[in-house]
């Protein structure tokens, strides 16, 4: 059983071995034990995908004259991942990854048994997102049209508000965070696994079973952070001068 010190605890224990280090008695090395950041991070992201998600930030935590957020759902959810205890890595897809047309995924990649600090991943594909087919062809049941009148960085916080929303949907409920690493990762490392196996040969009974178990709980999932990105998408166009106005300046 790993044991858990208060940030007070830890500074008593490191002002002792510094007192007695100076005092020539004890030479110590003290090691700290390592911590897990929470929140967003970025530290996967090369230089230049720093520059891209600088650039996603800005539209984010862009405000009018009066310094009123022009896109207030997409900081609340932003900021509750900061908060949440959580840790969640920024990642863009590399063109060698692109498989499907997916803009963008959110997986956990370390679940918590306790719910108290999941690692999970949100990953964008800058490239689909920018190839991305609009019209009306890809109007959606709830009305929205994904990426109509937005511009490049524009898309891409639309597709992060999506991400996030997922990403708060299901880590703010341990069950549901459970049936998404075993109903829909589990499945899918299954499902490659056998692909990968026993290419052109039939689908297991019992995978059959798991893949229709997958899909109603992603359509479940999907419609609650459709939702969310079409609120997200309205402040995104409502707001769109004032935007791309600090984004200019902000390439300047």
């Amino acid at each position: 059983m790993l044991q858990r010190y208060s940030f007070p605890a830890v500074q008593a224990l490191l002002l002792f071995l510094v007192t007695l280090a100076s005092t020539g008695n004890v030479k110590c090395d003290v090691v700290l034990p390592s911590v897990q950041a929470t929140g967003i991070i970025t530290t996967r992201l090369s230089p230049k995908e720093i520059e891209k998600w600088n650039a996603i930030e800005q539209i984010v935590f862009a405000e009018d004259i009066n310094h009123q957020l022009l896109h207030p759902t997409l900081v609340g959810l932003w900021q509750w991942i900061e908060t949440s205890g959580h840790t969640v890595y920024i990642e863009f897809s590399r063109q060698g990854d692109i498989s499907t047309c997916t803009a963008g995924n959110f997986t956990i990649e370390k679940f918590d048994p306790l719910g108290v600090q999941h690692i999970a991943v949100i990953r964008l594909s800058l490239i689909n997102i920018n190839q991305a087919y609009i019209g009306p062809d890809t109007r959606r049941r709830d009305g929205l049209i994904p990426f109509l009148g937005l511009d490049r960085e524009e898309r891409y916080a639309e597709v992060l508000g999506h991400e996030l929303a997922h990403a708060i949907h299901i880590l703010t409920n341990l069950d549901r965070a459970q049936k998404v690493e075993e109903d829909i990762q589990q499945t899918n490392q299954i499902l490659l696994s056998q692909h990968r196996r026993i290419a052109g040969m039939g689908i297991a009974l019992d995978l059959k079973r798991r893949l229709s178990k997958r899909d109603a709980f992603l359509r479940e999932l999907e419609a609650q952070a459709e939702a969310m990105e079409k609120t997200v998408w309205r402040e995104l166009t409502k707001h769109k001068p004032e935007s791309r106005k600090l984004l200019n300046n902000a390439y300047k």
